[in-house]
């Protein structure tokens, strides 16, 4: 028999509720897949460049086109600035970008410290390169990194920490003065960071704090983000992966063998976006932030408590006052009794046993949102 690579790959309760959320009779909160209009403007520029012949093989690295916008654009942001030579990596989208910087970096035996909650890309990538998972649960109900915990994980064989802002499943965003504690960390270290960005024009209160506005943090950083998610377009898996010279070479090698090269349709579409059309992001976030408050506004005076996410599409909810039920239980209840399908917290976390809460994704129409909300309430204990 086979011995898996990954024998805690297959999540038995998140197909469970896939499955549900298949179904026509339930409302999808589950899936991490927008449901809302691509803005016109993004399709006529992909449709141009298809039509202008840009349908062969793009340069493995990305054309220098968008690797220049790229670094034009975090240079007029956040003051910091790039090579495209060197420092810029485009990728089939935000996670092969991790997958590739942690195969660049991660050796046998290496720890990687992991904030809890967790995109559910880390940790598979940490532990088939070798890694150990090392984790620190964020602070609930805000969601708030103790640092002094991080530091007390950090030992000579710690390679990797792995950050998200705005926080993946959360949507918290990290501060300034989270950069400061981790670079009070790092600093004079051997310590890679991988922050990944990919929400990162997904953000709607408070300013966005990248990582690149650290001119000595950024010395030691792998930065990833997402453009495809950025524009409503999560299946044209358009990312980049920014990060120093002799880190960008060792990614660059990776990379060529996950995926040797990406669209060239796409790759000079995101490129006329970012530097004649950026100004879509705002209206993409506009849509979000006013999804978000329709959510958070209609779950008001109920027994379900939560803190309005500060940026992605995901919205984390508390049912510990909702339901005597723990978190997997009431996830299959919700889907198989109300017709409302939901992830449940526990599934970002490695021992899976933590609080009752739910995170919800909000990217839907409104009329779907409202009547999410509607089942989501008629299911709450009396």
């Amino acid at each position: 028999m086979l011995r898996s690579k990954l024998p805690e790959g297959n999540y038995t309760l998140l197909n469970q509720i896939f499955d549900y959320a298949k179904k026509d009779d339930v409302i999808d909160f589950a899936s991490s897949l927008p449901d809302c209009n691509i803005p016109q403007e993004i399709k006529d520029l992909v449709v141009k460049y298809i039509k202008s012949g840009k349908n062969q093989y793009a340069p493995n690295i990305g054309i220098p086109e968008l690797r220049a916008a790229v670094c034009d654009y975090y240079f007029k942001r956040y003051s910091h600035k790039y090579t495209p030579e060197n420092e810029v990596t485009v990728t089939e989208g935000a996670t092969e970008a991790v997958w590739a910087a942690i195969t660049a970096v991660v050796h046998e035996d290496d720890e990687v410290i992991i904030i809890e909650p967790a995109a559910e890309n880390y940790v598979p990538a940490v532990r088939i390169n070798g890694g150990i998972p090392v984790f620190v649960a964020m602070k609930t109900p805000d969601y708030t990194i103790d640092w002094n915990e991080v530091i007390m994980s950090v030992n000579q064989r710690t390679k990797m920490i792995i950050i998200s802002t705005p926080h993946i499943p959360t949507g918290k965003l990290l501060n300034e003065e989270d950069f400061r504690n981790l670079q009070k960390i790092i600093v004079g270290s051997k310590i890679t960071v991988l922050c990944d960005e990919s929400f990162a024009n997904i953000c709607f209160d408070g300013q966005f704090t990248s990582i690149s506005k650290f001119p000595l943090l950024a010395k030691q950083t792998i930065l990833i983000s997402s453009l495809s998610r950025g524009f409503n377009a999560t299946g044209w898996k358009s990312g980049f992966c920014i990060a120093p010279q002799d880190y960008t070479a060792e990614i660059r090698k990776i990379h060529n063998y996950i995926c040797n090269s990406g669209n060239s349709a796409l790759q000079y579409a995101m490129t006329e976006l970012l530097n004649t059309k950026a100004g879509v992001f705002d209206l993409i976030r506009q849509e979000y932030r006013a999804k978000r408050d329709l959510l958070c506004t209609m779950l008001q005076g109920s027994k379900y408590q939560l803190t309005p996410s500060q940026g992605t599409w995901f919205q984390t909810v508390d049912c510990s006052k909702a339901t005597d039920m723990d978190n997997k239980e009431f996830v299959l209840s919700l889907a198989k009794d109300f017709g409302v399908a939901v992830i449940p917290m526990s599934a970002y976390y490695h021992d899976k046993n933590r609080f009752n809460a739910i995170r919800i994704c909000f990217a839907r129409p409104d009329e779907v949102i409202r009547k999410g909300v509607e089942r989501l309430i008629k299911a709450q204990k009396k």
